[in-house]
């Protein structure tokens, strides 16, 4: 429950931490943004302490993972005394701090995908400076089509509302675009119109769906870019 291997796609245990997963080798060279990702979380202590399985089932709407495996459509593994089954990170966030996990379920592990040419992916995020969780975090995922053209896309914010939620709109805007600065533009514009924002002393509502914007358009540029290589 706390391995992490690659083989195909990278499987991570849910007791693994931040730590192992960020200083695995292999986990770089198969999806370097998962490593990027993990790398951000927290301080030493909380990387060295804190687990991949716990994130996701906390489910705060200001972690930085439930936004990536939106992202990489990563699937959760969960075993109770019904046994094992497996949700979709789709299906897996339900509402603050609620997950499809019943009581009686743990996580076993988590599997990402790996990343092979013509695909990139990029995690950006505005980070409050003692905790470091996101004020706003949007992940991207692209893939390239033979004509060089954005084929598939998917897009998801943290941080900003009450969980971490794919952008649709954002993701149909820039699928069959060339990826240039004007098509990312006019993607990331449409992003969080259909959000409910959070409030608070680090941030309101009105800045977090200004950041939206910027972060998904860093994310979406950094994720084409590694995509074309």
């Amino acid at each position: 429950i706390k391995g992490v291997s690659v083989n195909g796609n990278i499987t991570v245990g849910g007791g693994a931490t931040y730590h192992a997963v960020a200083s695995n080798d292999a986990v770089q060279s198969a999806c370097g943004v998962l490593v990027e990702c993990v790398a951000q979380i927290g301080d030493t202590q909380v990387r060295n302490r804190g687990t991949i399985g716990g994130s996701l089932a906390h489910a705060d709407p200001a972690a930085d993972l439930p936004a990536l495996a939106l992202a990489l459509g990563s699937t959760i593994t969960v075993k109770g005394p019904g046994g094992e089954r497996t949700i979709n990170a789709d299906d897996m966030f339900v509402e603050m701090l609620t997950t499809a996990i019943e009581p009686n379920e743990i996580i076993t592990s988590v599997t990402f995908p790996t990343l092979g040419a013509g695909e990139g992916a990029a995690y950006e995020k505005m980070r409050q400076p003692a905790s470091r969780y996101a004020i706003v975090g949007v992940a991207a995922y692209v893939k390239l089509g033979g004509d060089g053209n954005v084929a598939e896309a998917r897009v998801a914010v943290t941080g900003a509302g009450p969980k971490a939620t794919r952008q649709s709109d954002t993701e149909s805007a820039v699928v069959g675009s060339n990826g240039d600065d004007a098509a990312i533009a006019a993607a990331a514009d449409k992003a969080g119109e259909d959000m409910d924002y959070l409030g608070d002393i680090h941030a309101s509502e009105e800045y977090r769906r200004a950041m939206v914007k910027v972060y998904t358009k860093r994310a979406l540029a950094k994720a084409i870019a590694r995509a074309r290589g």
